[in-house]
């Protein structure tokens, strides 16, 4: 009998049992109808890890894709430093050589970066026929400034503390450039006429001059550099 109601027992919690428990239970899931899991969904994308200028975290790249990107930021370079040689477009295509760097940096190292800066400034010195106003600008101001970049890539503009860092990275930078544009500016005159600037701004009274010119000279240099990192982390996060 206790055998009986044993087995009746079981009979009993078998029968009873609610029959959709095991669909209760989450089960992996398989590929949506675009392709992707649901992991990868649940995943945050490149874009979200690289909000507030944060630097972008992907995948090591290989040799050859390291070449091919360094390759591009050196023919873009280059196409650039010629532009500002034979167009009457002044500096402004110089300004987005510093961009092509930076991204190059950022994705494949400071030794590709470096070797970009080396092949893009060579091609394109001779390819603007020995200009050395296109020469000084880039030995003073945009290579040098990828220069600073390089060191400053883990610092963005997300904490207080590397705000603090960058900023005054590229401050001085900014202070050192004019001093050196300025004892240089005979040979910018065509581009640049700091002499001309100055007296504008103050007339015979030259230390005012001078002073307003490097603040108004910071100023823009970290405004661009806010750019750059924005917009150099945003590129980078969709590149492959």
């Amino acid at each position: 009998m206790s055998g009986g109601k044993n087995n009746n027992g079981r009979k009993d919690d078998r029968e009873t049992s609610d029959p959709f428990e095991d669909y209760d239970k989450p089960e992996d899931a398989g590929p949506s109808a675009d392709g992707r899991s649901a992991e990868s969904e649940r995943k945050p994308s490149d874009s979200e890890s690289s909000d507030k200028g944060s630097p972008v975290r992907r995948r090591r790249l290989r040799p050859s894709q390291k070449v091919t990107y360094s390759a591009i930021g050196a023919a873009l370079s280059v196409v650039m430093i010629t532009i500002s040689a034979w167009l009457p477009v002044t500096v402004a295509p110089l300004v987005l050589i510093s961009l092509c760097y930076n991204i190059v940096t950022e994705r494949c190292g400071i030794g590709y970066g470096i070797a970009t800066i080396a092949v893009s400034v060579t091609l394109g010195f001779l390819c603007s026929a020995a200009n050395v106003v296109i020469l000084v600008l880039l030995a003073v101001t945009f290579v040098p400034y990828s220069l600073l970049c390089m060191p400053l890539a883990r610092f963005g503009y997300s904490r207080p503390r590397d705000v603090a860092v960058r900023v005054s990275c590229v401050a001085a930078f900014a202070c050192l450039d004019v001093f050196l544009l300025y004892k240089l500016a005979n040979f910018i005159l065509e581009y640049i006429n700091l002499y001309e600037i100055i007296d504008r701004i103050s007339g015979n009274n030259f230390a005012v001059g001078y002073t307003v010119l490097t603040l108004i000279s910071v100023v823009i240099f970290i405004i661009v550099d806010v750019i750059y990192v924005f917009i150099g982390r945003r590129i980078v996060s969709k590149l492959k």
